[in-house]
């Protein structure tokens, strides 16, 4: 049973919010502290924090999703909206997920920085992580998803399948059509 958010850490789960400036990063925290959270139980084994593991994580996970940056000390407010995003799924990726959900997950980010993450999703589902991913942009669902749930009025109204799944399908049961 999930009751706070650290349940749902401890059973494989994390969460990217659509609104990463409010609710997804501290945005005058460090690049550092905003990947390290979620991940801290990991540096710290008898309670005080491995200042050089962590780092080192951090630095793994700036370079693997290329963050722009010229120091994991500089505070995310001072990055790029994809830069910030990259941050946000850094410190998921960083506690190895069994589920990954996404809200929005590209939303305000360049063409360049939307490539990466997507391309990022693919090797996640590669090697066995489950992405349950929400978006409004329907080229993205089409070109991201093995199969859609569409949700008309808080209720599920159709499921399909990638070989299925159409603009004209979505649209149908997406505004109340069979």
């Amino acid at each position: 049973i999930i009751k706070k958010p650290s349940d749902a850490v401890k059973l494989g789960i994390g969460f990217i919010t659509e609104d990463r400036k409010d609710e997804g990063l501290m945005l005058d925290a460090s690049i550092r502290e905003n990947i390290g959270l979620p991940n801290l139980e990991s540096f710290s084994p008898k309670g005080l924090i491995d200042k050089k593991n962590e780092q080192d994580f951090v630095d793994l996970l700036i370079k693997r999703l290329t963050i722009k940056t010229a120091s994991s000390e500089i505070s995310a407010r001072s990055l790029s909206g994809g830069n910030q995003q990259k941050v946000v799924i850094a410190k998921w990726i960083g506690i190895q997920p069994k589920v990954l959900i996404l809200d929005e997950p590209t939303r305000g980010v360049d063409v360049g920085a939307k490539r990466e993450i997507y391309q990022l999703m693919n090797e996640l589902t590669d090697r066995g992580v489950a992405i349950l991913m929400v978006s409004s942009e329907l080229p993205e669902v089409l070109g991201m998803s093995d199969r859609v749930l569409v949700i008309h009025e808080g209720t599920i109204s159709g499921e399909l399948n990638k070989a299925d799944a159409t603009q004209e399908r979505i649209m149908t049961l997406a505004t109340g059509g069979k």
